[in-house]
This record gives C-alpha cells, structure tokens and sequence, in this order.
C-alpha cells in the first residue's frame, strides 16, 4: 500500500512540476532562466537575443522603412547596447496585434516587457503604440509604432475567390545532392528552390529541380551584420566593393544557376540597408529579366524599394520558417507554417521562406496538403512578386 502511495506522490509531483514549466515557458521566464546559463550573464548578447526577435517579429508584421538607432552604455563599468526604433504599422494592421506579436516575441527571447502603452488618437484619428523592453530590469529596446494614415501605403492585397496564395521559398541549396535535397525536389507542392552559387552543386541541383518543375531563384550572397566573422560565402555582394565590381559578382552567381528566373538574398543584413548598394545589384537584374523577392534579414532593409524604382517585380518574405529554436530547442516548424496561412488568410498572400533541413521536410510533407485542402493555393513566388 505505502508502494503505491509513493507512485502516486511521484506522479502528482510531475504533473505540478510539468505545469511550473508551463507558466514559466508562456511567461518567459523559463527562456530567461536558459539564457541567463547559455549566455553567461552576458547582457549585451542577451539583449542581441531580443534584438534579433523584434526584428523578426517586425518583418512578420510588415513593418519596413524602420528608423533605428544603436548605441553602447556603460553602466558599473560594463557594457551594453540599446536601441531605438520607430516606424509606420501597415494600413489595415490592429495595434493590439503588433503588440501580442511583438512581446510574444520578446518574451520567447528571453526579455521583459517594461511597459506597454497606446496611445490616444491624434488628430487624424491616428494612434502610437510605444513599448519599452529590457533584461532583468534594464531597459535595452525603446520601439515607436505609428498607425498609416490612409493613402500613405498601397493595402494588401486580399484573398481572391480561388483563395489565398503562398509561396515557400526553400534556400540554400547547392551545397550537395542528398537525399533531403530530392525529397525537397519530389515534393508534390510547386516550392520555390533557391540556390546559392559558387557552391559544389549548384547547377545540378538547378538543373534538377527545373526537370522536376521547380522553379529556381538564385540565392545572392550579401554581406551581413557581424562579416567578416559571419562569413557568407563565396562570390558575396560587399559594400567594400565598386558598382562595377559588385555588378560583375551579381552576373558571374547568375551564371553558376542554369534556369533561374529570380534571385533572393542569402544573409545580408548589412547590404540591403545600402541604397548604392542595392541599386547596383537592381541594375543587373532588370539586366536580366530577374524578379527579387528580399528574404528581410533586416527591417531596415530598401531592397525592396530599389527593385521598384528599378521597374523589377518585386516582394518580401513574410516570416522565416525554420530559423529559430524554441526553448527545448526545437524548431516549430508546423506552428510558423501555421502563422503564415493564418497571414495569407488575412492579407490575401505570404512568403515563407525555409531551409532544407529534414525536420523541414518533414513538416512540409504534413503540412502542405491540409493548407490546401484549407483553401489556400500553393504557388511559385512568381505567382506573387508584383
């Protein structure tokens, strides 16, 4: 009998102890806790951390032409980076979506949310959300979102009566010719296959995904934030090159890809917020025809602005599927492919872009017939760019 008692209180003690877990997980305190051993204490990479999911979280809530200043701190002899960020919150966009979206995204970084406010509307009947982040008690984030006045931006598009459109972008393929890399290729579902150049199988995996009805961008390396340390491989766009230097790399990776009809970015998240720069790599494209859909490694990024100024169809990845780890470190691929057919239910398209990893293509296999059974259409990015 005392046997059995004692099961009962081991397992009464996992259910409460599974529950604390859950309430510090949905609170972040439980990613706070990881990071504050992962990261060794370390303030500045923490708040990095957080940095890097409001800009995600951004990227997702359509939010571009950020304006953001970065600047380091001292404090007791240490340092630390804050930033500031402001911005217009697309037409038709809720504030109190950004805001759930925004600090769900925080907190999964391991970041408090200091304080949250909205304000009343101005005299346009415009509102401001205004939220302030930090690290145990320290503000390190300072964001500004104002609501668009009407006319100030074109509204998305809506879902026609065939239903919403979304495209899946696979990058980085070339690398080798495995057994994911054909299964990507096999995939029933018309998946976009990005290919990065200057790597050892680039044109076979372009070749093939084209005789498997692919349809194939090129995956232009760019300089990132953090080069040369974060390397981005052979042939990248830097900003240390000339217009005619940076327009020659963009031909000789358009060459090393047979079939392509478009490029996006690999990284470059330094690059794209280079108006020069963008401008030389839009000249080549309109060169050749090419359509560019920006991966929005950066809010901050005009790659997007500069293609339509060069007359070159044009769109912009709605959310990064497979990029970051949950706190058991996971990838939720399911919940983000997820996410975008509730984004393109909305807005009437969505870009997901992802990585040919096997939990990847997994998901994708699981996922992709329910989305369409659901109603959404399953298309080429070129069915998108405009």
């Amino acid at each position: 009998m005392s046997g059995i008692r004692l099961w009962l209180l081991v397992i009464a003690m996992a259910i409460i102890a599974l529950f604390i877990v859950a309430e510090l997980r949905s609170s972040g305190r439980l990613t706070q806790f990881t990071s504050r051993i992962f990261d060794g204490g370390d303030l500045s990479r923490r708040a990095q951390r957080v940095n890097d999911a409001i800009d995600g979280a951004l990227v997702t809530l359509g939010i571009e032409r950020l304006e953001s200043v970065r600047e380091e701190l001292g404090e007791d002899g240490a340092k630390r980076i804050a930033w500031e960020k402001s911005g217009r919150i697309p037409l038709g966009e809720r504030l109190y979506r950004c805001n759930l979206e925004i600090t769900n995204a925080v907190r999964s970084a391991g970041g408090e949310i200091l304080r949250v406010r909205e304000s009343d509307p101005d005299w346009r009947d415009l509102r401001t959300l205004d939220m302030r982040f930090g690290i145990e008690g320290v503000e390190t984030h300072h964001l500004v979102l104002r609501e668009s006045p009407r006319g100030a931006e074109t509204p998305a598009r809506q879902p026609t009566e065939e239903g919403p459109m979304i495209a899946i972008v696979i990058d980085d393929f070339g690398h080798n010719m495995s057994a994911t890399t054909r299964g990507f290729l096999a995939l029933d579902e018309p998946v976009t296959i990005a290919v990065l150049p200057h790597t050892p199988q680039a044109p076979a995996v372009a070749e093939a995904a084209h005789e498997a009805g692919k349809e194939v961008l090129v995956h232009l390396p760019m300089e990132p934030k953090g080069y040369p340390d974060v390397d981005p491989g052979d042939g990248a766009l830097l900003l240390s090159q000339s217009t005619s230097e940076m327009g020659e790399m963009v031909r000789e990776c358009i060459s090393d890809v047979p079939y392509a009809v478009g490029a996006n970015n690999h990284m470059g998240s330094r690059l794209t917020e280079d108006t020069s720069a963008m401008r030389s790599v839009m000249y080549v494209l309109k060169e050749r025809g090419f359509f560019f859909v920006d991966s929005m490694t950066t809010p901050l990024s005009v790659a997007r602005a500069e293609a339509a100024r060069a007359g070159i169809p044009t769109a912009r990845s709605s959310m990064f599927l497979d990029s970051t780890l949950d706190e058991t470190g996971r990838r939720d691929v399911e919940g983000k492919l997820r996410a975008l057919e509730e984004l393109a239910k909305r807005k009437g398209v969505a870009i997901g872009i992802c990585h040919p990893r096997q939990e990847t293509l997994s998901a994708l296999r699981r996922m992709l017939p329910g989305m369409r059974e659901r109603g959404c259409r399953i298309v080429p990015v070129s069915r998108i760019v405009q």
